[in-house]
């Protein structure tokens, strides 16, 4: 099936202070677009992608210049190419549905890789980024189209930040469906996204952040994403996934050759991952899920605060669980809906029944392809 090509387009934000305090020049952030503004510009769906995702979520782009070498095949098609669509759950008929690369990835927003003005890349000068500059950004785009109210649409790390851009704005927020997500890290990912940081400090070619380009800290890369990859899949279905002979251990081990396939497919997710990403734009995308803190970053100080504020402004919420997540279990999502309710705020809960783990939204949309676009509908 022919996909159709569409190509991304770049938001000038200008000097832009983070919430550490420290001001860059000269910020961007990297959009797509799906769909037809409205001409009262009430259909706007802003919708986020997950941890090492990227604004092209629709149809098939090629050329991403901005990103570099980062930007390989596997990045040409859209990651939810499937949801996005005439006729499909975010329905381009109806809906102008706008997704932003991070700040501090490396998929055309301005991040570690970025050139400073200095002519070298920021590396790691470019600074920390958390939830509430990355929900402050992305308001900022939709500013610049003159959307004063929108949909937030939320998988993984896109739900916590869509809960920001909801204490950020609550009057603007027309509803929220947050996917394999919640208000807080669990803390076993928290120490997993320490261990990931110290994979890619401890390769000798990082040297403190201000590696060349050209000769990355692959090693430490690649072990951080083999790190994290285990929370990502269900493990007891690993095994079925897993292929023999998949992977090249050249450049990644010296004498030890992989006998299981397990071992494999996980040595040939890191090293190719390792291709793909920036190790100091992966720091600070991990650092942003492990660093979040909803109680910290609302405007309140409370959770149960700002989902009373929610209600206030009827802010409805879906929230989808995924039974066999190890990243925000059925039993956190269950609380996480429990609270809102208790706090007035009309929600509604489904748990998808998968193998999947937390990648269940990626590798199946089809399972929440109908709920969806009836949430919407409703």
């Amino acid at each position: 099936m022919q996909q159709n090509t569409v190509r991304t387009r770049i938001f000038p934000i200008g000097d832009f202070t983070f919430d550490s305090g420290e001001t860059l020049p000269g910020i961007q952030l990297a959009y797509e677009t799906y769909g037809t503004l409205a001409p009262d510009k009430g259909n706007a769906l802003l919708l986020f992608h997950a941890l090492t995702g990227s604004h092209h979520a629709h149809g098939y782009n090629a050329d991403l210049p901005e990103a570099g070498s980062f930007w390989r095949p596997e990045n040409h098609s859209g990651w939810w190419d499937t949801m996005i669509g005439p006729g499909k759950p975010l329905d381009t008929d109806k809906y102008f549905i706008i997704c932003a690369n991070y700040l501090g990835s490396c998929y055309g927003s301005s991040g570690p890789a970025s050139i400073a003005p200095d002519g070298e890349p920021w590396g790691s000068r470019f600074p920390m980024v958390n939830a509430k500059d990355q929900a402050r950004a992305q308001v900022m785009l939709l500013d610049s189209f003159g959307i004063d109210r929108f949909y937030v649409v939320g998988p993984s790390l896109g739900g916590m930040l869509s809960l920001c851009v909801a204490d950020l704005c609550p009057q603007r927020v027309k509803s929220v469906i947050s996917i394999g997500s919640g208000y807080e890290p669990q803390i076993d990912h928290q120490l997993c996204g320490f261990e990931q940081v110290l994979a890619i400090e401890l390769d000798p070619d990082y040297r403190a952040g201000r590696y060349p380009l050209d000769t990355p800290p692959n090693r430490g890369l690649a072990l951080a994403r083999i790190i994290c990859h285990k929370l990502f899949v269900y493990q007891k279905g690993l095994a079925e996934r897993a292929r023999k002979g998949v992977c090249d251990r050249k450049g990644m081990l010296t004498w030890y050759e992989p006998t299981r396939n397990t071992e494999s497919y996980m040595l040939h997710q890191g090293t190719k991952f390792a291709l793909r990403f920036d190790a100091n734009a992966y720091i600070r995308i991990i650092n942003l899920w492990t660093g979040f803190d909803f109680a910290r970053f609302s405007a309140e100080g409370d959770i149960d605060a700002a989902f009373r504020r929610f209600a206030r402004h009827g802010i409805p919420f879906m929230i989808f669980s995924i039974s066999t997540d190890c990243c925000f279990s059925p039993e956190s999502a269950e609380q996480f809906h429990r609270r809102l309710v208790e706090n007035g705020v009309e929600a509604e809960y489904k748990c998808i029944q998968s193998m999947k783990g937390h990648d269940s939204f990626l590798l199946e949309p089809e399972l929440y392809a109908q709920e969806i676009a009836a949430y919407l509908s409703r």
